[in-house]
Parts: C-alpha cells; sequence; structure tokens
C-alpha cells in the first residue's frame, strides 16, 4: 500500500520526469586542437559569434556513433556560450537577426553538448558554476560602475571579450537562485525576457538532472560534488531562514517585494531595443501638423532623446511593448480596473504552465538530492516541511497546479508523503494524530478522508478537498485500492460523507464577504464541488 518516505525515494531514484527521459550513451570528450580553438576565439572576441559557434558544433557532432569523441572546448567558452544564449544586447535589446541566431545557436549547442556527453566530463558543471558563491550586491556594482571605463574588453582565461568578464552571467548574478529568481519574476512581468530564460532554465535543468543521474548511477559517494551540490554549498550550513530564500526564488511572483529581492541580472535588461539610425532618419520625414498632434521630427533629434521628454516618450513605449520594464505606474486600461484584483490575478498565474512546469522541476530536483545525500543540505523531511510552508500560502490555482499535476512530478510515494505533510497543519482538530510517512486504503479512510479544514473559509475547506483528492488518484493510480465491494462501499461512505463535512464547515461561516473576497470564495466553493465530481468519477471506475 506505501512504503516509508526514504523508501519511497530511493527506491525512486529519480522522479517521474526524469524518468521519462530516455538518457543516450555518452561519447568520450577531447579537447578541440589548439589551432581550431584559437580560429574560434578569434571569432568570438571580433563578435563574429555564430561564425564561432559553428566551428564547435561541427567538430562536436563530427562523426558518427559514440564511438568518435565529442571535440569540447574548455569551460571558459562554454561559460561564454551559456552568457550569449541570454545576454540581452544578444536578445531583447536588439533587433538584429545575426545577434538572434547567434544566441540561438549558443543555446542550441549547450543542449547538444549535454545531451552527448557527461556534464562534469564535458566541463559543463565548471562553466555553470558562479566562482564567488557569496552572495554580495558590491560585486555587480563595481562591475556597473566600470561599465564606461576604456577597459570595454575583460580578459578572461583566453577569451578578449566582455561577455566573458563584466558583462558575463555568472559576473553579475549573485549566484544561481539569484537568476532563477528573476527569471521566474519575468515569466510574471516580463514576458520577452522570459522568452529567453525560460529556455537558459530549461538547459540547465536538463544539466543539473543529468548530472545527479550519472553520479547516482556511477557513484552515488560522488553526489556532494554535483553541479547542484555547489549551488547550495553556501546555504548548507546556513539556518533555516537562509534557507528560504531558495524558496522565494522558486516561488517568485513578480511582486514588488520579489522583483527588490531578485532584481535584473543586467542593468536595463528590460529595456526594448533601440531604434535603428535609418528609422530615426526616415522619422524626419514625417509632416508638422500642431493640431493633429503631428511634431514631425523636433521629438526625434539626437539632442532630444536624452531630455527628460524623451524618457517621458520611452516610458510610454514601453508600457506597451511585452518587454516593458517594471513599473508601479498604470497604463490607461488598468486605470478602470481593481490594482487589488489586478495584483491578485497577475500572481495567481505565476506566469502560466511554462513557468510553472521549472517550478515543480526545480523542487524535484532537490528532493532528489535530499533522498541521495540528506546531510548535503536538508533531509527529506525537512525539506517538506520547507515545501509546506511556502506551497500552502499560494493562490488556490496555483495550489492545485501542484497537488494535482496533469503529469506528475515526483514519483507516487513522494508525492504522497508531501500531500499528508501539508494536509497535517490543515486539517481540522477531530482528525486523529498520524505521523507514519506510509499511505494505505485504511490509513486514507481514518485520518484524512472524513475531516473539513481547521478553519471555515472555502478557500481552507478547497485546500483540504484537492489534497485529498489528491491522496485518492494516486492510490488508485498505483492500484492500491481495495476493489473488494465491501471495501469500495466502505471507501465510497468515507468519501462522500467527508465531502459534506466540508461544504458544512464553509456553510457555518456566517461572516459576510465583499468583492475580490466574495469572488475568491465563491470560486473555491466552485473548485470543492468539481473535485467531489471527481473523485466520483474515481471510485466508479476503481470499483
Amino acid at each position: 500500500m506505501g512504503v516509508p518516505i526514504d523508501a519511497a525515494i530511493n527506491s525512486s531514484q529519480s522522479s517521474a520526469p526524469r524518468e521519462r527521459r530516455q538518457v543516450a550513451p555518452h561519447r568520450k570528450v577531447e579537447a578541440v586542437p589548439s589551432q581550431l580553438l584559437d580560429q574560434c576565439t578569434v571569432c568570438i572576441e571580433e563578435q563574429l559569434f555564430t561564425q564561432g559557434i559553428s566551428l564547435l558544433a561541427s567538430v562536436l557532432t563530427s562523426g558518427q556513433g559514440i564511438c568518435r569523441p565529442a571535440l569540447v572546448p574548455p569551460p571558459q567558452h562554454l561559460s561564454l556560450l551559456a552568457t550569449l544564449s541570454v545576454h540581452p544586447s544578444l536578445t531583447t535589446r536588439t533587433t538584429s537577426k545575426d545577434r538572434h541566431a547567434a544566441a540561438d545557436a549558443a543555446l542550441q549547442y549547450l543542449r547538444h553538448l549535454q545531451y552527448l556527453t557527461n556534464v562534469d566530463e564535458s566541463g559543463l558543471s565548471q562553466a555553470l558554476t558562479h566562482q564567488d558563491t557569496t552572495p554580495s550586491r558590491s560585486k555587480r556594482a563595481k562591475l556597473r560602475h566600470n561599465t564606461d571605463s576604456d577597459e570595454d574588453s575583460v580578459q578572461s582565461g583566453s577569451i578578449n571579450s566582455p561577455y566573458a568578464g563584466k558583462e558575463s552571467l555568472f559576473s553579475n548574478a549573485d549566484d544561481f537562485w539569484a537568476v532563477v529568481g528573476w527569471a521566474l519574476n519575468c515569466s510574471v512581468k516580463q514576458p520577452a525576457r522570459w522568452a529567453r530564460w525560460k529556455h537558459w532554465l530549461e538547459m540547465v535543468l536538463d544539466v543539473l538532472e543529468s548530472d545527479l543521474e550519472d553520479r547516482d548511477r556511477r557513484d552515488p559517494r560522488t553526489v556532494d560534488a554535483s553541479l547542484l551540490a555547489h549551488y547550495l554549498a553556501q546555504y548548507a550550513d546556513q539556518g533555516r531562514n537562509i534557507k528560504r530564500r531558495i524558496m522565494r526564488a522558486i516561488l517568485a511572483d513578480g511582486s514588488q517585494t520579489s522583483v527588490n529581492q531578485f532584481p535584473e541580472i543586467w542593468r536595463n535588461e528590460t529595456r526594448p531595443p533601440k531604434v535603428k539610425s535609418d528609422e530615426v532618419t526616415g522619422s524626419k520625414k514625417r509632416k508638422l501638423d500642431l493640431e493633429q498632434g503631428e511634431f514631425g521630427d523636433y521629438l526625434d533629434s539626437d539632442s532630444d532623446r536624452d531630455s527628460p521628454l524623451a524618457d517621458l516618450r520611452a516610458s510610454r513605449n514601453a508600457t506597451r511593448t511585452p518587454s516593458a520594464c517594471l513599473s508601479t505606474a498604470p497604463d490607461s486600461a488598468s486605470r478602470h480596473a481593481s490594482p487589488t484584483a489586478d495584483s491578485v490575478k497577475a500572481q495567481a498565474t505565476y506566469g502560466g504552465e511554462s513557468s510553472i512546469a521549472i517550478r515543480k522541476r526545480l523542487l524535484a530536483v532537490l528532493a532528489c538530492l535530499a533522498a541521495s545525500a540528506p546531510d548535503l543540505f536538508l533531509d527529506t523531511e525537512d525539506l517538506f516541511d520547507l515545501y509546506t510552508e511556502f506551497l500552502r500560502p499560494l493562490p488556490l490555482p496555483v495550489f492545485t497546479s501542484f497537488m494535482l499535476p496533469s503529469a506528475p512530478w515526483l514519483d507516487a510515494n513522494t508525492q504522497s508523503s508531501l500531500i499528508q505533510m501539508l494536509l497535517r497543519p490543515l486539517l481540522s482538530s477531530a482528525a486523529p494524530v498520524y505521523n507514519a510517512n506510509a499511505l494505505t486504503q485504511d490509513d486514507f479512510e481514518t485520518h484524512y478522508a472524513l475531516f473539513a479544514a481547521n478553519g471555515t473559509s472555502a478557500v481552507e475547506n478547497a485546500r483540504v478537498a484537492v489534497l485529498i483528492e489528491g491522496l485518492l488518484r494516486l492510490l488508485w493510480e498505483t492500484k492500491a485500492l481495495d476493489t473488494q465491494p465491501s471495501s469500495m462501499k466502505r471507501l465510497q461512505r468515507a468519501v462522500m460523507n467527508g465531502c459534506k463535512v466540508r461544504r458544512d464547515k464553509v456553510s457555518w461561516d456566517g461572516r459576510k464577504k465583499s468583492g475580490l473576497r466574495a469572488r475568491e470564495e465563491e470560486d473555491a466553493m466552485a473548485m470543492i464541488e468539481l473535485g467531489e465530481a471527481r473523485m466520483v468519477v474515481i471510485l466508479e471506475t476503481a470499483g
């Protein structure tokens, strides 16, 4: 019926999404010949990025079969490619097709490298490492202070390029979790930047998962040398409050508080592309018609571009584009909407399905590390306790997407343990104390199915209903239900009685609600009713 939590995770060494990915045999790794590497480096230093990446890609994939080694450049080149793939000057702050192609080629190369080779042997793990693991805003401030100096090309190893120095992602970001937090903030507030950060995060998650899988398969004792372990190293000996920063990054919601904690990586990262000079020249041909508000070229000259009026025009234009900067000033449409409703709606989406999928993968990979190396960061129980603290207050639709996923993001027993931990503080005091991590049908009926939340609001009881439905689904999907007629009748009675108890608990709440709170309660009641209907279908199907 169920197994203890540690055994559950160790018996399934990877979460469900990782199990679905086919692992290809890895090629052996050899260094790119020095002459070719010099040629690639010259291309990069001359900002002929596409040509340089094309040369590297040609030797990476030359030959067929795993017998041919993959020729790989040093880690500093890979680190530079990781920067190019997401840097705003090659992506959202330019309209150059060549630069866009270079960013795409850099990301594609890193993905291909991760697929063909072992992460540690290829140098990817070292390339994606933040050398200074102590968060320091002064580091970024110093880098930005030197932006206007004559030394625009910062030499890093053998690469004389700003993208290997002061413009490097790994020089500007405090640590990996600063990148995660900012990227996920972009998923809510900056769709243009999110379009780039999404693919970057997916690539890094592929690296993290592959690295853990390889180490777990070859020698589990080396997990503490994994890239994920490095990302967590500075937090390992810290208190719970410091560890909370990781959860705040994973659940960054685009709010002002979240943006303050996880700000943009590069200065003016979210600005739209600059207007090309030929476009400015063309605009000077516009007619002057003051009555119609046509000012010709008077507002387009170079001198005006640095004026306060130009800044105002730029800010207005920015609000009309997906890549607009974060701003507290509402546009004309939002002036007529409720600020509170808009804020809740924006946070409830948490960036949509693609963003939530990445958040799930981050939580899953942390759970895998906790199972493999409990002394490295947190053991599974403490990690899930941290998850509970942050997942429980999520907006109900987002909470539901984590607990009733359309595709599993944890193995069944691990998901069951997480749900049980979330349920314990939510359940009515009438529920019996239950501390075992295993789950059986009898336990489900006795300790969970029959009870309402300890509060009377529809939202609180909807959370309990979602979690109870999640446990029933897991019992059904793992074929852990006793389908004997007498057992099924007892289960049906427990489930339906529990549904009635939760509805009655909500009806006892006589507090008058209005506005947004009333809408939330209505939505929660609708979710309770839909959940009841789904559980009836499960019971009918199982019986």
